[in-house]
């Protein structure tokens, strides 16, 4: 697919918020260049998730179908940066 050409870097949870906000970066410039549609980016997106975040995905998203909440980009943003931008008090 386009996507896979454009080389889309994987995410494995660590290297803190910094790494996170990069990679979230990286994935909001690959969609808007292949003029990726909103009901594939989270497919697209998860697909590069690997080792705790993978696990932290597969967890995640059986609560939301639990919820009946909709796997749309917003909330998958929602819930990566509540998960790597934990709130600092």
């Amino acid at each position: 697919t386009s996507f896979n050409n454009q080389n889309p870097p994987k995410f494995r949870g660590d290297g803190g918020p910094a790494a996170a906000d990069l990679w979230l970066q990286a994935m909001e410039k690959i969609f808007g260049a292949i003029h990726c549609p909103e009901e594939e980016k989270v497919t697209l997106a998860t697909y590069q998730l690997l080792g705790d975040a993978e696990y932290w995905w597969g967890n995640t998203s059986l609560m939301m179908e639990g919820a009946y909440e909709e796997f749309s980009w917003e909330n998958f943003k929602r819930k990566f940066l509540a998960k790597y931008f934990p709130e600092t008090a």
